[in-house]
């Protein structure tokens, strides 16, 4: 099986503790989060990343970029290494 390295650097992972819902309980939205970071290692761990994009402006631009779950993830790669650079949670600019 293909693998990647995935690294959440610590500014990410604390991010990420901080999203909330009003929708949800803190114990749902916790497993929403982990959902959500598993299912982003499982893109990354594919042999063929796809669907990436470039941002061409603002704070990002010319970083590459998936988005899962209406969340814009990030990243930069190397060889079999992928790090994730920032998160932005849905509707935040």
């Amino acid at each position: 099986m293909y693998s990647r390295n995935i690294i959440w650097p610590p500014k990410v992972r604390e991010k990420l503790i901080q999203f909330r819902s009003p929708k949800f309980t803190p114990e749902e939205t916790f497993d929403f989060i982990t959902q959500l970071v598993l299912e982003t290692e499982d893109l990354f761990n594919n042999e063929v990343l796809s669907k990436t994009y470039t941002e061409e402006y603002g704070e990002y631009k010319g970083i590459s970029r998936i988005v899962v779950k209406k969340f814009r993830i990030y990243f930069s790669r190397n060889d079999n290494e992928v790090i994730i650079l920032a998160i932005l949670f849905p509707g935040e600019n």
